[in-house]
């Protein structure tokens, strides 16, 4: 099932009302099993630039939920979300929180110095989306086992 025409249409239609509802319809179908990975991941594209391009926060909230459904039921790369990154200082505190989540959702450690710096953010919920989002990426402290029989 591909996701439908009309629903990624939707999410640059005049009103914000109908743009919310697509991003809405899309992460629902996003929680689904119904989309093959290219076709969940031609969606999180678009969901993406919604919220990037978007000037209603309701509707790049939207969009950044329907993002996090889509790590419900597979596993995403990091260069398919990467486009949050220059966006994050610019955020609202309760989008930051939501995209923090989507890129350590990615469990690449490339997304670690992206997320990082706001485990000192000065709201405590984002500082908070940041420790548990670093959570989900491997450890980087920990170090290589060498072989020193060799």
């Amino acid at each position: 099932m591909n996701p439908p025409p009309t629903l990624l249409a939707g999410l640059n239609a005049p009103s914000a009302r109908d743009r919310d509802a697509a991003a809405e319809q899309l992460g629902d179908i996003l929680r689904s099993s119904s989309l093959t990975q290219h076709e969940a991941e031609t969606a999180v594209a678009h969901l993406l630039t919604a919220t990037i391009e978007d000037p209603d926060d309701a509707v790049r909230e939207s969009a950044l939920n329907a993002i996090g459904n889509a790590f419900e039921r597979r596993d995403l790369p990091l260069h398919l979300v990467e486009g949050l990154a220059p966006c994050l200082r610019t955020m609202t505190a309760p989008l930051l929180e939501h995209a923090l989540g989507i890129l350590g959702s990615t469990r690449d450690p490339d997304a670690y110095p992206v997320i990082e710096p706001y485990r000192h953010h000065p709201v405590d919920y984002v500082r908070e989306a940041a420790v548990m989002a670093l959570a989900e990426l491997p450890d980087q402290n920990t170090p290589e086992v060498t072989d020193h029989n060799s």
